[in-house]
């Protein structure tokens, strides 16, 4: 019988705190996500009661040879 890898995937919300000095809340999020695109040690936590909210659902099946 042939064998499978299945890839279960749960959606979760995971958020980091990006500080910066802007003028207005609009110029703040661009200058966050300016900033975290720029980070390579960003560290991100897992939401409180994020991980069990959603359904599983599949995003992949390998057969393993």
């Amino acid at each position: 019988m042939p064998r499978y890898s299945v890839i279960i995937t749960r959606d979760v919300t995971e958020s980091t705190i990006v500080e910066v000095e802007a003028e207005t809340p609009e110029q703040a999020e661009t200058a966050a996500f300016e900033k975290l695109h720029e980070s390579t040690d960003t560290e991100w936590e897992l939401d409180e009661g994020s991980w069990n909210k959603g359904d599983s659902y599949v995003t992949g099946v390998d057969e393993i040879p």
